[in-house]
């Protein structure tokens, strides 16, 4: 009795032990929201949710309004993740279906390469290659034969909307994919089999897998949405940074990191401005917190 006593004992403070790690992550994540909003108290006392609501960022005058910076960031990454679902689920599928081993293997690892390089490698060659590139072949071509759709409707000069969201879709193409294809190689064989079964082919295959890992898919580009809109110095290269809210995606526009990385250098703390920033990088936490939730949600419910 008293021996199993012991190993009682022994097993409820490894428990504790186990439980430390999950202790310190919490209070780290309590520590950044308190640390975010006592910084931000200021700019929420003067503006109030105008700092959220308003389109106005002046420094001579003190007052800030991150509207034109919260509207960008949306509409960068939601063209990024248009661009990156069909790339990265074609990738996810060819790897799984079709690539022969060794190609598979050299494709896994330029992916992986992709992932890890630094962002300012992909925001120069956005800015010093693409955007020529795609001012001469695309966004000219948009403007000229698109341009009384309000989404082309400004005259293109490079860094944009656009070209912010292209780079972006190709960063967290990498990302998105190694999800999906992670979860689709965890497929189970015995659907490969039914289906063979059945008499039907690949494409069948390929459309129940895609049907039995759609909440996978779904969270996988989540989180590719909650990585992306906290995407800095690429984004800040190539979005062209001035504070619009317009419908053209050929327009240059704003995000909330690029706001923070290029306004911050100019500020001092404790002031407004930098209140005011403060107050956008807790909208950004916790942007990215909910996308991880709702990530989670998907994919439990899909269980």
């Amino acid at each position: 009795m008293r021996r199993a006593n012991s190993i009682r004992k022994y097993f409820f403070n490894i428990s504790y032990l186990y439980a430390l790690p999950i202790l310190v992550i919490f209070l780290l994540v309590g520590s950044i929201i308190i640390s975010l909003f006592l910084a931000s108290i200021d700019a929420f006392l003067k503006e109030g949710l105008t700092v959220y609501t308003s389109n106005v960022w002046d420094p001579h005058n003190n007052v800030y309004g991150g509207l034109a910076a919260i509207y960008g960031s949306i509409v960068v990454v939601l063209i990024a993740i248009t661009i990156s679902i069909p790339l990265s689920l074609s990738l996810a599928i060819f790897l799984n279906e079709y690539a022969p081993k060794i190609l598979r293997q050299i494709l896994i690892n330029i992916s992986d390469l992709m992932a890890s390089f630094p962002t300012v490698i992909y925001g120069f060659w956005g800015l010093y290659e693409l955007s020529p590139l795609l001012k001469g072949i695309l966004f000219t071509w948009l403007y000229e034969n698109f341009s009384w759709i309000p989404l082309f409707s400004t005259s293109p000069y490079g860094p944009s909307f656009l070209l912010a969201g292209i780079i972006l879709g190709i960063m967290i193409t990498p990302f998105a994919s190694s999800i999906i294809r992670e979860v689709y190689s965890q497929i189970p064989e015995t659907i490969r089999e039914g289906v063979y079964a059945l008499g039907l082919g690949k494409w069948e295959i390929i459309k129940v897998s895609i049907k039995y890992i759609k909440s996978s898919i779904i969270s996988g580009f989540v989180l590719a949405f909650g990585r992306g809109i906290g995407e800095t110095v690429a984004v800040a290269l190539t979005v062209g940074n001035a504070l619009n809210i317009t419908p053209s995606i050929l327009a240059p526009g704003y995000t909330i990191p690029a706001l923070i990385v290029n306004q911050f250098g100019s500020t001092y703390y404790p002031s407004l401005q930098a209140s005011a920033l403060f107050a956008l990088a807790l909208l950004l936490f916790l942007i990215g917190t909910v996308m991880i939730l709702i990530a989670k949600f998907v994919t439990l419910r899909g269980e």
